[in-house]
């Protein structure tokens, strides 16, 4: 079995034919829906068919054969299958985060971390042609907030229980302000008593005969 045989049946059910077309080689290939066709400068692509989406792959370079052709076709077919394989991983994980946030503590999942093991090897189509996006349920921060209000809620509960418990005298403050004035309150639960002072009587009323002030009037009527 030749080398060009062995590469179709491979590729199947993606390569449709190989054929020449005016001496141009030509690969025909069938791709699934939404699949991504990247551009190149030496390989020239023609979608035949829309519904189908149908290409044609051909090149005006003589040294182009058909190996490069059906290569570079199957590098196309590589990466999509890689996306889709990408989609579906990305959903599973999508579910298993959606779990893990509904049954975790807030304080456990601030702690989560991705680690990955082998370093990131970029593909060689261009990052704007892979959109993990399509047709995707991305979760929305509903998740989330079920996590922080539950988390809220504990600790409301928490603290009540707490208050419940350990009941403690409210302590006011010995001052108060008015008019802008600090003014020293009299200690609580304490009697007041009020001091008395006896009126001074060394005190000379220097009132005229038409007058009378407090201290003339304490001698005169008191």
């Amino acid at each position: 079995m030749s080398n060009i045989q062995s590469k179709l049946d491979s590729l199947q059910p993606y390569i449709n034919g190989i054929r020449y077309v005016q001496g141009m080689q030509v690969v025909d290939a069938l791709f699934k829906d939404k699949w991504v066709v990247p551009e190149s400068d030496i390989i020239k692509k023609e979608l035949v068919d829309e519904e189908t989406n149908y290409y044609m792959f051909y090149t005006e370079k003589e040294e182009v054969t058909f190996d490069d052709l059906l290569e570079y076709v199957e590098g196309i077919i590589s990466i999509n299958i890689e996306k889709e394989k990408k989609n579906e991983l990305f959903k599973e994980k999508v579910a298993e985060l959606r779990k893990l946030f509904k049954e975790s503590p807030l304080s456990l999942l601030t702690t989560l971390k991705f680690n990955v093991n082998e370093p990131v090897v970029l593909t060689s189509m261009d990052d704007d042609d892979i959109n993990l996006d399509d047709e995707i349920d991305i979760p929305t921060d509903e998740v989330v907030t079920e996590v922080v209000e539950r988390e809220e809620l504990k600790t409301q509960q928490h603290t009540t229980a707490n208050d419940e418990g350990n009941h403690k005298p409210i302590i006011l403050p010995d001052t108060t302000v008015a008019q802008g004035q600090e003014i020293e309150l009299p200690p609580r639960n304490k009697k007041v008593v009020l001091e008395e002072f006896d009126a001074p009587t060394n005190i000379v009323c220097k009132c005229g005969s038409n007058e009378a002030c407090p201290v003339c009037e304490e001698q005169k009527y008191g």
